[in-house]
């Protein structure tokens, strides 16, 4: 088996060059892969922000007795949230 130089040389410059340029690759691959898993959208964002603000009024709302003083509360604090009334028993799902 013969010594070729040529061929260790080629190959350190494959090394050399390909190396970087496949961990780049792969960290832009991982990144993306990444970013879309989270899936944080900015309707995503939105939707978490106001299911974070809905969550305690909900609550409140899905708890208390009917017609209560304590379920009037509720709603009007979810109304504060969307500036209006809503219907209160589909929101408290969607936002719980």
């Amino acid at each position: 088996m013969a010594f070729n130089v040529d061929n260790v040389v080629r190959s350190a410059v494959v090394l050399v060059v390909g190396l970087p340029l496949t961990l780049s690759v792969t960290n832009l691959a991982n990144t993306t892969s990444q970013l879309a898993a989270s899936g944080l959208t900015p309707a995503t964002k939105v939707q978490n922000n106001v299911k974070e603000e809905l969550a305690e009024p909900c609550l409140r709302y899905m708890l208390s007795k009917a017609d209560s003083k304590l379920e009037r509360a509720a709603k009007n604090d979810i109304d504060t949230v969307f500036g209006g009334e809503v219907d209160y028993a589909n929101t408290c799902k969607w936002a719980l």
